[in-house]
């Protein structure tokens, strides 16, 4: 058995929409009923038993088998990699839209960030249970992302249980 349902949309997602249906060759209720049913199994999966893959102590022990003189390395990789994709993504990368993203994509996957806006910076703060090497890529890779985009960064700080960093804001 199956039930009805109406969906509207604003333009840009119906037109976004339809590309996706065309690409995929189907119609609009089967891609509907497919969009709705991966959500919710995406939904329930992360809800109930959460994203294996992000595990804490799996992050641990993956991040603790990187040598320190490979950090920078990586770091530089990774926000050249991110940074290109999101440029591809938007007409206009800066300081609100890579900030949005980064917020975005921590609280998708369950990891606490915070943004507090000051007199002259904006301050992210980070506590998980990943370990050093975790806070020291992530730090490093989110200063190197706003560096990129041209943002000064004012100050880093991490250790194995949190992690935070300043962003000069010229208001």
């Amino acid at each position: 058995m199956t039930n009805l349902i109406g969906v509207r949309l604003n333009k840009e997602d119906h037109e976004e929409y339809l590309k996706i249906i065309k690409e995929n060759g189907t119609n609009p209720s089967a891609m509907t009923a497919k969009i709705v049913h991966d959500w919710l199994h995406f939904h329930r999966t992360k809800q109930y038993r959460g994203d294996v893959t992000l595990s804490g102590e799996i992050l641990k022990k993956r991040h603790e088998a990187i040598k320190k003189t490979e950090i920078d390395k990586i770091v530089k990789h990774n926000a050249k990699v991110i940074i290109s994709e999101m440029e591809f993504q938007v007409d206009n990368l800066d300081f609100a839209e890579v900030s949005r993203r980064i917020l975005d994509w921590n609280r998708e996957n369950g990891i606490a960030m915070i943004m507090r806006d000051r007199k002259d910076h904006t301050v992210f703060m980070q506590k998980h249970s990943f370990g050093i090497i975790w806070s020291e890529i992530q730090c490093k890779m989110y200063c190197k992302m706003f560096e990129d985009i041209g943002e000064t960064v004012r100050s880093m700080k991490f250790d194995s249980g949190s992690f935070s960093f300043e962003i000069f804001r010229q208001n």
